[in-house]
């Protein structure tokens, strides 16, 4: 018997092994059908390893099968690789051992985005813009992305070697970095917006994520002694179900449902409570969502809409409301498989289950009622409906051009290492961008109109303040920057200030 016709031997009498021990003698009588289906699969694959015009890998054949048939239920429901496996441990996990940068291609070559503060990389003074042309001494010339932080990670305590071509130094720099396990902050940055508002931007739900709220709260309520909240949930996908129950329960009156499991089976069906008084309460609160909102992001935001605790700001989230579960395949792979929807208190299913486009609010037909006082209506259908719907404004085509070409992050490099005596915070002036900005538009041959600078002058500003203050301070000055700017913040801190108390900040938002 030869190597295929044993691995597709093998693999009915895998599948019929899961079907037996998953649905039973009963199902099984009504899916009799199954085995002549089988048998049509593998006499297919027979007839393609034997006649098809080239030679092709049946391991490939099978898995491109088997994510045939996941891709048929949900865009969830996945086979994991051992790469995709360990990337999704990392996520979840928040850690994992590395030098701590964030690196992307930018025109061909691996480019430094950001070192992480406190890691060895930033340690050892690699900097963003930095241009990674050897790991190991081995050219990175043509590398991918994945290929490179596949490198560059590796167990604590083993050393690797990175080579830097930097803006403004001519020779070549070695550092031989020792790798170190990595933490990836769920809180990236929190403040203060003014003397009574604080502001925290929660990133992930990690394991990370209740301790550090956990401490950013202390520190802002008895430290910075704050009355006021902003939580931005912005472009956050997500993560642990778990972290998404003790972020909302931070927030919650003890006795109150966080969010409702429930699946195709009645012991899928799991209600999640809060267990104890939160530690600080009764403050007015907003909360800010967007399209990238997703997974637990939405069980925190639409249990504190419900119970009318926050404040929502921003788009409709994104609906991803689904349990995955891991199944272990073996040591390297797994498959992740949907098992269960998220219900918020009010009831409202928080997945979308249609393809097309619903994020617009009044695509949101079926109402529902909050748990509070003023009985709310509120919106359901898939995701999570703003109270108060503010999108992102339209990009005019320059600024996504520059953008897209990352011609402020690269100006940003090449200005400050030029001007390592640059403090914060960073003014840009109209004589800057004559005497600095175009001439360097020109020198990097970027078609553009001179109108159309002075058209966009405030959103140029914005974004080289941005970056630039980036390359001064760090992650904190680039925060600390961007909320000048951001309208979301702008309306939010608009409506804190008029108002002591939630229900004071419902009355003057949605009047």
């Amino acid at each position: 018997m030869n190597k295929n016709k044993k691995i597709i031997i093998i693999l009915i009498l895998f599948v019929s092994a899961l079907i037996f021990s998953y649905f039973g003698t009963n199902l099984w009588a009504q899916k009799q059908n199954i085995f002549q289906s089988l048998q049509t699969f593998s006499k297919i694959l027979d007839i393609i390893l034997k006649e098809y015009v080239e030679e092709v890998n049946t391991e490939d054949l099978i898995k491109s099968a088997i994510n045939g048939m996941l891709n048929s239920l949900d865009p969830y429901t996945q086979y994991l690789t051992e790469e995709e496996y360990q990337d999704l441990k990392i996520k979840t996990e928040a850690q994992f051992g590395g030098i701590g940068i964030q690196i992307g291609i930018q025109d061909n070559q691996l480019t430094v985005i950001s070192p992480i503060e406190g890691t060895p990389a930033y340690r050892a003074g690699i900097i963003a813009g930095d241009k990674i042309i050897k790991i190991d001494d081995i050219s990175t010339e043509g590398i991918s992305l994945e290929e490179a932080v596949k490198k560059l990670r590796g167990q604590p305590g083993t050393k690797v070697k990175v080579t830097i071509k930097r803006e403004g130094v001519e020779e070549e720099l070695n550092f031989t970095l020792t790798r170190e396990i990595i933490k990836i902050h769920a809180i990236p940055y929190a403040g203060k917006i003014d003397e009574e508002i604080g502001y925290i931007r929660l990133a992930d739900f990690s394991t990370l994520a209740e301790e550090e709220l956990r401490n950013t709260l202390d520190s802002l309520f008895n430290k910075e002694k704050i009355k006021k909240l902003i939580l931005d949930l912005r472009s956050n996908s997500g993560g642990l179900l778990q972290q998404g129950v003790s972020v909302g329960s931070f927030f919650l009156e003890k006795g109150n449902m966080v969010v409702k499991v429930k699946g195709r089976h009645p012991e899928t069906e799991r209600i999640f409570y809060v267990w104890e008084e939160p530690k600080y309460k009764n403050y007015p609160m907003i909360v800010l969502v967007d399209r990238g909102s997703a997974s637990a992001t939405e069980i925190v935001a639409g249990a504190l809409q419900d119970y009318e605790r926050a404040l929502i700001i921003g788009e409709t989230t994104f609906g991803k409301g689904s349990v995955q579960n891991i199944r272990p395949l073996d040591e390297n792979t797994a498959l992740k498989i949907t098992t269960a929807y998220w219900y918020t208190p009010s009831g409202r299913c928080i997945n979308k289950k249609i393809k097309k486009d619903s994020l617009k609010e009044k695509e949101f037909k079926k109402t529902y009622r909050t748990m509070g006082k003023l009985r709310r209506e509120i919106y359901g259908g898939g995701g999570i409906a703003p109270d108060i719907y503010l999108p992102y404004p339209t990009l005019p085509k320059l600024i996504t051009k520059l953008r897209q070409e990352n011609i402020f992050f690269k100006f940003a490099v090449k200005y400050y290492s030029e001007h390592k005596e640059l403090k914060l915070p960073v003014i840009i002036t109209k004589d800057f961008l004559e005497k600095k900005f175009i001439p360097y538009l020109k020198e990097k041959k970027i078609e553009f109109k001179e109108e159309e600078i002075w058209e966009n002058e405030e959103e140029i500003k914005r974004d080289l303040s941005i970056e630039i203050a980036e390359k001064i301070g760090g992650i904190k000055a680039r925060y600390e920057t961007l909320l000048k700017f951001d309208p979301h913040i702008k309306k939010a801190t608009e409506l804190l200030k008029r108002a002591n108390t939630q229900e004071e900040l419902f009355k003057i938002a949605l009047k």
